[in-house]
């Protein structure tokens, strides 16, 4: 669990975490190292620190929990947003591609949980689908005020799609956000070439 992690659930006043949000991470690091069917919430309960009790005071069930851990984590859109100080396509599309992948990486338990666990969880299916359409959304809105788009919204749309869901698969397999520019240079080619009408830099 990163510390940027633990700074989107402060607790109140105190600076640590609350036991609530305590189990919520320890069971977000099991989930992701073990699976959920292979982890109790005994052992949650014991490697929180916690007593057992506890674990359903704050979550009826176990699959409560799960979705805790999932529903909990904000999109990027925030991060994102700030890849419109570039004027161009281009480093627009660079920027994105660099800011998803960090916040993925930082995130990248709860990303593992989300795709494992989303097969044949309704539940969790559909909060990766609304991820996926908030951050394309989010990315289409950075891309659509560049100075040089002559593409439709639905051109925008399409190349957002392409983006968010190449970088979340590349993140989730690799990390390695340093190097996820580098990686998808010919994506981001490809995607300003289509959005711009071919215009150069």
């Amino acid at each position: 669990m990163t510390a940027r992690a633990h700074a989107r659930h402060p607790s109140r006043g105190t600076g640590r975490p609350s036991k609530r949000q305590l189990i919520i991470e320890t069971a977000e690091r099991l989930f992701a190292d073990h699976g959920y069917d292979a982890t109790s919430t005994a052992r949650i309960a014991t490697e929180a620190g916690v007593p057992s009790g506890l674990v359903f005071y704050h979550f009826a069930t176990k699959l409560d929990l799960l979705l805790a851990v999932v529903q909990e984590r904000p999109v990027p859109s925030e991060a994102l947003r700030s890849a419109a100080r570039s004027r161009t396509v281009r480093r627009r599309l660079r920027a994105i591609v660099a800011t998803l992948a960090e916040e993925i990486e930082n995130d990248r338990a709860v990303r593992i949980i989300v795709f494992r666990e989303a097969q044949g969880r309704p539940e969790i299916a559909s909060r990766a689908a609304e991820l996926f359409a908030e951050a394309t959304e989010t990315v289409a809105g950075v891309l659509t005020g560049a100075d040089d788009l002559v593409a439709d919204s639905a051109r925008v749309h399409t190349a957002a799609e392409l983006l968010v869901s190449r970088v979340f698969l590349d993140a989730v397999a690799l990390g390695q956000a340093e190097t996820a520019t580098k990686r998808h240079a010919a994506m981001i080619d490809l995607l300003a070439e289509s959005l711009t009408g071919g215009a150069h830099e």
